[in-house]
């Protein structure tokens, strides 16, 4: 790798800068932006980011404690 380039893995004074595949357009980011977060009942679960450009495609992530609990939903509990 060269010393100029284009995305630096580390900044001055050694932070490591986040470089994530865009889901939409594949374009490898610097700045990613979440847009979704994939929960898994039978192991980790995994972001989803986006480049700035491709972001606004995608809906909101709720905040998790906005969400209405799950007796409040209907049905109560099973």
């Amino acid at each position: 790798m060269s010393e100029q380039s284009e995305r630096p893995e580390t900044v001055p004074g050694g932070t490591r800068v986040p470089v994530r595949m865009c889901v939409r357009c594949g374009a490898i980011t610097d700045t990613p932006v979440v847009v979704s977060e994939v929960h898994q009942g039978s192991g980790p679960g995994f972001t989803v980011y986006a480049c700035r450009d491709c972001a606004p495609h995608f809906p909101r992530v709720p905040a998790v404690l906005s969400l209405p609990r799950a007796s409040h939903r209907g049905g109560g509990e099973r």
